[in-house]
């Protein structure tokens, strides 16, 4: 069962995230001894480097619906670019991390879709981009040399941060099994170890299910951990994994415009 919570129609009050500079709607938590804005928009924004972080845009997966005969609606892919153009202007990010699945497979190289990706990094010349392997990027292959976006593999620090694709197996997002298709490629254990540092990934494009039995809304959420947190997935054509908090897990759900937490479930107290 998805988490269920609140009256209908509702999501709950957030709290004033004492942050002068964040924008509208956004909360604030602490990873390792960074800060990280979770937006509205569904990307998380590293507020020390001024880097955005995105997960799961899965540019071309209409069009590679349909070249199998699924009639699915077309301009998703200009929606998502579209979208992120909007995101980068309000953040003024210098930075951007694409935490895996940037293309949904071989098809989405197609030139339509190249051509789309190209005219967007185009658009912003100024700001560094570097792509997080996926397991659907490693489907597809290397991005054409027009798209002029790095690849580097999980595991990428940023500070204190680790940016993946897939979550660490202790991520409590692993807790019961409950993992939509796993690669096995970015698999790793949370930073190494290491307290200082905390890992951002998406690959499970989390939603959660609030209001009453009558009146429920489904919506994107951030799944976040002691050590780690898992973003929703970005792209307009992705569909959604219900979840629901587990014991010492943050969930933080997301209608568009803005960002509030449910309630949580205690730790549970080791013998």
């Amino acid at each position: 069962m998805p988490c269920v919570a609140n009256p209908p129609g509702s999501i709950p009050a957030l709290e004033a995230s004492g942050h002068a500079g964040a924008p509208s709607g956004a909360a604030v938590i602490q990873a390792a001894s960074r800060e990280l804005l979770l937006l509205p928009q569904r990307a998380a924004l590293d507020t020390a480097s001024r880097s955005l972080m995105v997960a799961d845009l899965h540019v071309g997966k209409a069009g590679t619906f349909r070249a199998h005969g699924l009639p699915v609606p077309a301009g998703t892919t200009e929606r998502t670019l579209a979208r992120l153009d909007a995101l980068l202007a309000l953040t003024g990010a210098r930075a951007l991390f694409l935490l895996g699945d940037l293309v949904h497979g071989p098809l989405a190289g197609q030139p339509a879709t190249v051509a789309a990706l190209a005219a967007w990094r185009a658009r912003h010349r100024r700001v560094e981009v570097v792509l997080v392997r996926g397991n659907h990027d490693q489907r597809a292959g290397e991005l054409p040399a027009e798209c002029g976006i790095e690849t580097v593999a999980p595991g990428y620090r940023l500070g204190g941060l680790r940016l993946l694709h897939e979550p660490p197996d202790d991520s409590p997002a692993f807790e019961g099994g409950a993992v939509p298709g796993p690669s096995g490629e970015a698999r790793a254990d949370c930073g190494d170890g290491d307290p200082e540092l905390f890992s951002l990934a998406g690959h499970l494009h989390p939603v959660c299910v609030v209001g009453g039995r009558a009146d429920r809304l489904r919506l994107p959420c951030f799944r976040v951990g002691r050590r780690d947190a898992v973003l929703p997935a970005f792209g307009e054509f992705t569909g959604g994994w219900p979840v629901r908090p587990r014991a010492g897990e943050r969930i933080f759900v997301t209608d568009g415009s803005r960002v509030a937490e449910l309630p949580s479930r205690p730790a549970r107290r080791r013998a």
